[in-house]
């Protein structure tokens, strides 16, 4: 989640069930939210043990199929009913949409890999979270604190995709009971096992007495931060590449147009510390990219990252390094207002060994700098390379006070590899569908259905 976080607290090994507040104390963002999520984590528990990994109430609001049944397959396009299905124990909502139509696919009729086979395929559901800030959803924010004032809070929305997946000439006799697991090991094939990440505060070499220690041992930073160490190119380690960002990668502005390699933004940020510089690296995002890096996560190529040459305050413009309309991958995003589009800053810099994307390579088993005495090591399971899938995340914070990360130490002193902190995504089958020269297709319903009492 890309938001102005002082951290994230919430851990379910440690079994809290509430937060409570005291007299008289500070109010922490980070104890408001870790309510919030331990209240999320015993509903979506108790749903998914009662309910299972997915299903659907049968007979809600009127409807016989109930939600997300799969109505109609037209060749090239398919249909769902509107209704309810809780996956993980997640809930998802349907208004009733089509394959090319859903609210968050943003597919493209062009690209092979959007288009439905002509093969028996799978038709699953992917559900996940995405963080919307007020540049997202202006009526997050209050007006009567200003046009431009404080975006006070930001949500966060559960995204569920229509995918499809090709069957192939392995041996596949759906029903409900085989099915989900059947999923869940295609994609975990590609997908798993997951990186591993540690973090730390370089220390001395081979010194561990505490008045000799060197004023540069420990972090060396002016203010608290909370580090982002994202994946922004997946695959293994040959191909991975990842992102940092200080704060977190919510500092953002929002994109009014582009014109040539001349963005003009809204605001160039609230301050020096929240805004941009010459030589900084961004990127350009918006509801329709974002959706798309969770299809396109298996896909080696992605967006590359811009660096700003030039910035100018009363205009309100920013001339990058390269034309984002020369982006073979996503030459529209930025120009289409619809869809929300804005810059967000990054803070490995571009004279820190970038590539020619703009983010850095993934090497395994050595301690990577970031800045100001903090490190990070990437490793994964001996047995098999793991596999980084773009948009995966790990979170550091860093407080001055301690001059060290926060991060979770083993019994011998040394930090703990972490999976990544998010995203997490959810899958639920929903139907096969085999083309047929005679009957036009056949459909198989893998839905499990629950009874549903008014």
């Amino acid at each position: 989640m890309q938001g102005d976080f002082s951290r994230v607290t919430f851990d379910p090994a440690q079994r809290f069930s509430a937060v409570l507040s005291q007299q008289g104390r500070v109010q922490l963002d980070s104890e408001i939210n870790e309510q919030t999520a331990i209240l999320l984590h015993y509903v979506r528990t108790l749903a998914a043990d009662l309910l299972g990994p997915a299903a659907y109430p049968s007979g809600a609001g009127g409807q016989s199929t109930g939600g997300f049944c799969l109505d109609t397959f037209e060749g090239d396009t398919f249909t769902v009913t509107p209704g309810r299905m809780y996956v993980d124990g997640i809930l998802c909502e349907c208004d009733g949409t089509d394959y090319w139509s859903q609210p968050d696919g943003f597919l493209d009729r062009e690209r092979e890999h959007d288009r439905l086979p002509t093969s028996p395929f799978l038709v699953y559901l992917r559900v996940w979270e995405r963080l919307v800030t007020a540049v997202e959803a202006p009526r997050i924010r209050e007006v009567a604190l200003g046009l431009h004032g404080p975006d006070t809070t930001v949500r966060t929305r559960v995204v569920w995709q229509l995918c499809h997946l090709t069957l192939g000439p392995e041996p596949f006799v759906p029903d409900m009971r085989t099915a989900p697991q059947f999923l869940r090991d295609r994609i975990n094939r590609r997908f798993r096992p997951r990186g591993l990440l540690s973090a730390r505060v370089r220390r001395p070499q081979g010194d561990s007495t505490p008045c000799d220690l060197s004023p540069e041992a420990g972090y060396r930073g002016p203010e608290n931060q909370l580090y982002r160490v994202e994946v922004h190119r997946g695959g293994t380690a040959e191909t991975a590449t990842f992102k940092w960002s200080r704060e977190n990668g919510s500092v953002t502005l929002p994109i009014r147009a582009v014109s040539g390699s001349t963005v003009e933004v809204e605001t160039l940020g609230r301050d020096d510390k929240l805004g941009l510089d010459i030589d900084d690296l961004v990127e350009i995002v918006d509801d329709a990219s974002v959706c798309r890096a969770a299809t396109d996560a298996w896909e080696e190529h992605c967006p590359r990252l811009y660096t700003v040459r030039e910035i100018d305050h009363v205009r309100r413009t920013v001339v990058l390094d390269q034309d984002p309309g020369e982006d073979p991958y996503q030459p529209a995003t930025g120009t289409i207002p619809g869809r929300h589009p804005l810059l967000r800053r990054w803070d490995h810099g571009a004279a820190n060994g970038t590539n020619d994307e703009g983010t850095r390579e993934i090497r395994e088993a050595e301690w990577l700098p970031l800045e100001d005495g903090i490190e990070v090591r990437f490793e994964g399971d001996v047995e098999r390379a793991p596999q980084y899938r773009r948009g995966d995340y790990w979170l550091v914070p860093v407080r001055v006070v301690t001059g060290d990360v926060e991060w979770p130490v083993g019994l011998d002193g040394r930090p703990q590899p972490k999976r990544p902190h998010g995203i997490d995504y959810h899958y639920a089958p929903l139907a096969v569908i085999e083309p047929d020269a005679t009957a036009g297709y056949q459909m198989v319903d893998l839905r499990v259905p629950f009874p549903h009492r008014r």
